[in-house]
């Protein structure tokens, strides 16, 4: 079992979980240690509740990694903020509805 990613900033956490989405439609077994670990509430040290992505079989950890890397590579052009037509809510651009009202990117 290899390392492969840890969730060090509360963002992390949803990466984390994509990652381990998109390996697992590739058949590659992975597993999550530590997720729920922020829940012992202090009785474990802050270093050691980081959740981590570990792949499970080595032999699959290079083909892990290169899919990490194309799934960084893919999100790294960030999105333009947007004005939603409807209420005018100014919402960042990894969004594609409103929070607000629920409207579309390009629907009115």
């Amino acid at each position: 079992m290899k390392f492969l990613f840890a969730a060090c900033a509360p963002v992390d956490e949803a990466t984390l979980q994509l990652l381990k989405s998109v390996l697992e439609e590739e058949d590659i077994a992975c597993v999550v240690r530590n997720e729920h670990l922020l829940l012992a509430g202090g009785e474990v040290p802050a270093t050691g509740c980081v959740p981590e992505l570990w792949i499970v079989d080595d032999e699959d950890y290079l083909r892990a990694k290169e899919i990490m890397a194309d799934c960084n590579e893919s999100g790294t052009e960030p999105h333009a903020s947007w004005v939603c037509p409807r209420c005018k809510e100014t919402i960042e651009g990894q969004f594609t509805s409103c929070w607000k009202c629920g409207t579309e990117l390009g629907k009115a």
